[in-house]
């Protein structure tokens, strides 16, 4: 293990000791963002790993960032909206003019600011292409937007958002065409919000967020005008090895609640964890977790040495949202009737398990695009 690697492990085990699971369950009940837990992701300098010194980050990889939401989400310490605080950050970097990296940059590293991303609709769902959110180039140079996203992590909080949106009708032959990345300002005039009621116990909150003529500065621009897909896959295979570190770590915490209490539980006095019908399962998801934990860390190495990493990011998804659902039901089935009683705290790792399988984007498209990719097989979607 390098030098970094010991140091990410150190900060998150400090961590871990100030943080319990039942105070991130207690801001989750209350739609709370747990602001204990954000201060120390960024006091201790996790938030910052990543960032170059000179956007006020500390260098580091994703190696790195990776680890981070590994060990802390196998303790139970679930905090997804640093994704999205992360995952901003490549899009700026690689595309971004040197003013909106001076800008923007800087108080994600810090924790002072924290960047939503705006890219699903309603109507489209996966299909980013069919997007209807648009923003109309004015004589001023100035844009305007105008359109619906819905599924926005911690809008409510975040000063500002990456908002996808199309400069030019949709091209049935050219479907990579039109899309343009925006930073948009979360308290613009024109934009208003609907708090959705998800049923997950999470310590953020998703909304529906309406654009209706939404003044965007043409600094805000992200590259160049219709060639937002350029940036934008430079986020989303990030994300999903960030989705990758949390799923894996939360598999890991929930499998363990599960083998706990199978070495206990004993209603014919004998601990149920003894009879091959339990252990074999949780054998088999202890097993998934490590598997899929190693191609994890494998395809972040690769997306640190510059490598092309969009099949394995892929697969990464796929095999930890697996994971994940495994180690849920197993711990669900070990405590039995106890599973559905709210303070046996396991219903929000079951529920996310689900969300797992279905975003940052769903496991079938993710298996036709694996099928496609790394099997040759022709296109399905």
């Amino acid at each position: 293990m390098n030098e970094a690697m010991h140091a990410v492990r150190e900060i998150c085990s400090t961590i871990i000791k100030k943080v319990d699971r039942p105070y991130v369950l207690e801001s989750a009940k209350k739609r709370e963002r747990p602001e204990k837990l954000w201060r120390l992701w960024a006091d201790t300098g996790l938030l910052a790993i990543g960032l170059p010194e000179e956007y006020g980050g500390v260098g580091g990889k994703m190696s790195e960032v990776v680890l981070a939401h590994d060990l802390l989400h196998s303790a139970g310490l679930f905090l997804p909206l640093t994704i999205p605080n992360y995952m901003v950050r490549f899009p700026l970097l690689k595309h971004g003019t040197e003013e909106q990296k001076r800008r923007y940059l800087p108080p994600t590293a810090t924790g002072e600011e924290f960047f939503a991303f705006a890219i699903t609709e309603p109507d489209s769902g996966t299909n980013t292409f069919k997007i209807r959110t648009n923003a109309k180039r004015q004589p001023s140079g100035d844009y305007l937007l105008n359109g619906q996203k819905m599924y926005i992590t911690g809008w409510d909080e975040a000063g500002h958002a990456m908002v996808v949106a199309r400069t030019a009708p949709r091209d049935p032959n050219n479907r990579t065409e039109g899309l343009s990345l925006f930073i948009v300002d979360t308290k613009s005039k024109g934009i208003s919000t609907t708090l959705m009621d998800i049923a997950v116990y999470m310590p953020d909150r998703n909304f529906i967020v309406n654009f209706d003529d939404v003044v965007v500065p043409a600094e805000n621009l992200l590259g160049v005008e219709g060639r937002g897909i350029d940036a934008l896959f430079d986020c989303l295979n990030p994300e999903r090895l960030l989705a990758g570190g949390m799923n894996v770590g939360l598999a890991e915490h929930v499998l363990n609640r599960g083998v706990e209490y199978a070495k206990v539980r004993a209603p014919f006095d004998v601990p149920i964890g003894a009879y091959q019908s339990v252990a074999h399962p949780m054998a088999i998801a202890k097993t998934r977790i490590d598997a899929a934990r190693l191609m994890l860390y494998s395809a972040a190495e690769k997306y640190d040495a510059g490598e092309k990493i969009a099949l394995q990011a892929n697969m990464v998804k796929w095999l930890t949202s697996d994971a994940l659902t495994q180690a849920a039901n197993i711990a669900a089935n070990a405590h039995g009737g106890m599973f559905a009683d709210l303070s046996t705290d396991l219903i929000p790792f079951y529920l996310q398990a689900k969300m797992s399988e279905i975003a940052p984007i769903n496991n079938s498209i993710i298996l036709s695009f694996i099928a496609q990719q790394g099997l040759g097989l022709p296109k399905s979607y």
